[in-house]
């Protein structure tokens, strides 16, 4: 008689240790004919009338200024998005692990200093922020979707969450990647899928699927994440929300744990860590705030590169557009219309192309492929789990390994072109009215609307700017009424068999899955100019909300 493989116990025994960590009063029955659920934590009954209104009238930024002059406890608002969270957990399934205890512990603590002082820890005391299951928290286990590694507690936190914990950040729960963290939909053998919190026809996409959907949940409002090929960028998207990837250096990566061999994470395109968000300033809050701690002192990898906060600008924005990417409606249209909203507000429109976009992200997808997928599947054989469809259908692995000399020659030809790049941007000083270069581009950030699994088509429009290391955002420009606007919707034929399957997954009308859902465009930066992007941005939110 054939034993079932180690992992199909061990998922279990992980699931029902994620619910029992949920308080009793605090479990519910999530219903199976709604669709949307952004807003079943306000109508189920859980939450108290003002937890409703910590968890969903505010941005971070709006909320820990009520903190910060003592209308709310960070122990109140501790309870109340753990609430959430487990709320969040129950709909969506994007949790990996749930500390509320400890959460609890550090609030009191918190609540303890400002009543001596009258002052708060730091500029995020009081904040709950989720956490990718990536970022090491020390005692608690990374499993970043792997069986193999439940009950492996971390001896050590990232750096980081060290440096978030000192300036008041409290952690509270990780959320859900997919297996190898190298796909765009989040589904491992461990904890399951995650679902968009808009629709069970929308990918969570990923890797930081989890991170995407409890903050489109409000389980959280400001979601650690990182992002190698888009995994900050395309959840934020799938998940209407706001995002960025900042440039390597900015943020300290030091001890996110990753499914590749010591080593490779510090070599060839580098992983970046950033947030997803509700709101642009809440980008600009968090970035700030950790690049004004000083993160070099704690990671070496970082550039001692001061954080200096832009002077309000008294000009129009010089604005690159690339209008040459293959896109489908309903994108076309909402790009299009985007573009004359930034024109008619005055701001400077200069034509640009994706310049090697093709080989920037073949570039990527080389790097990536550099062990061949041997890290991954020695995991995977500890606890005998099968690769998931995403990972099977994803193309990466399994594949061969390449050896030093083309590693080598891929480090060169990226080098090169990013040096090319750099004399591309600098050349757009030649088209503009002050004889400067653009401040930023804008882009879309997917050819199409997010699809019920991950979409297959082209990444070419975010891995670009991983293999060029600039900073680049995600934003929503307008969010889908059908009551109010006809919409036509495309999406690519299907080739592949994936692409098949995947297009059995859409209901019968497509169209209901996306009514409420807020898209978005994808802009971007020069290197290591977060803040300069970050203001560009939101001064380009407030015109998508007019």
């Amino acid at each position: 008689m054939t034993s079932e493989p180690a992992y199909i116990a061990i998922s279990a025994a992980k699931k029902k240790s994620l619910i029992d960590s949920i308080p009793a009063d605090w479990r519910v029955e999530v219903p199976t004919d709604v669709d949307n659920l952004t807003k079943f934590a306000e109508t189920c009954g859980v939450l108290t009338d003002k937890e409703v209104e910590i968890t969903s009238n505010y941005d971070a930024v709006g909320l820990l200024e009520l903190v910060h002059s003592g209308v709310y406890t960070s122990l109140e608002v501790t309870v109340a998005f753990c609430k959430r969270a487990a709320l969040a957990h129950q709909a969506i399934n994007c949790c990996t692990e749930m500390f509320f205890e400890r959460a609890y512990e550090v609030a009191k603590k918190q609540d303890e200093y400002f009543a001596k002082t009258g002052k708060p820890v730091g500029p995020l005391h009081g904040l709950p922020i989720s956490i990718k299951d990536s970022y090491n928290l020390k005692g608690i286990d990374s499993t970043i979707g792997m069986p193999a590694y439940v009950n492996m507690p971390e001896p050590a936190s990232s750096a980081i969450v060290e440096v978030m914990e000192s300036l008041g950040a409290i952690m509270y729960v990780k959320t859900n990647v997919p297996q190898s963290m190298m796909v765009l939909d989040t589904e491992n053998n461990l904890i399951g899928p995650t679902r968009n919190a808009y629709s069970k026809y929308i990918t969570a996409a990923g890797s930081s699927g989890g991170a995407g959907a409890i903050v489109a949940f409000r389980g959280s409002l400001i979601g650690m994440a990182t992002d190698i090929g888009g995994s900050i960028r395309v959840p934020a998207f799938c998940n209407g929300s706001f995002g960025i990837k900042p440039s390597s250096g900015r943020l300290p990566y030091h001890n996110i744990k990753g499914y590749w061999p010591d080593g490779e994470d510090v070599t060839g395109v580098l992983c970046v860590d950033g947030p997803v968000t509700t709101s642009a300033r809440d980008l600009e809050l968090i970035v700030r705030s950790i690049a004004k701690a000083e993160p070099w002192l704690v990671d070496p990898s970082c550039a001692r590169l001061p954080w200096v906060d832009p002077e309000p600008l008294d000009r129009p924005l010089r604005v690159g557009v690339i209008r040459g990417v293959k896109t489908y409606e309903p994108i076309t249209s909402i790009y299009a219309s985007f573009i004359d909203k930034v024109s008619t507000a005055g701001h400077e429109l200069i034509d640009m192309e994706l310049l090697y976009g093709d080989e920037l992200s073949d570039l990527a997808t080389a790097f990536f492929k550099a062990d061949g997928g041997e890290f991954l599947q020695k995991i995977c054989a500890k606890s005998g789990e099968p690769l998931t469809d995403a990972v099977a259908d994803g193309g990466l692995y399994p594949c061969e390994p390449i050896d030093l000399i083309r590693f080598w020659a891929l480090s060169h030809k990226r080098a090169t072109k990013q040096h090319e790049w750099l004399q591309y941007w600098l050349d757009t000083a030649t088209k503009t009215k002050d004889g400067k270069p653009v401040d930023v581009i804008l882009l879309p950030a997917q050819p199409q609307l997010p699809r019920p699994k991950e979409p297959l088509t082209s990444n070419t429009v975010i891995l670009a700017w991983n293999t060029l290391d600039y900073p680049a955002a995600i934003f929503p420009v307008e969010t889908i009424d059908l009551s109010k606007k006809k919409y036509t919707f495309e999406f690519p034929s299907p080739v592949t068999e994936a692409e098949h399957r995947l297009e059995a997954l859409f209901p019968d009308d497509r169209t209901k899955a996306y009514q409420g859902f807020p898209v978005g465009l994808q802009l971007v930066g020069r290197k290591q100019d977060e803040a300069g992007l970050l203001q560009a941005v939101k001064i380009l939110e407030a015109l998508a909300e007019k």
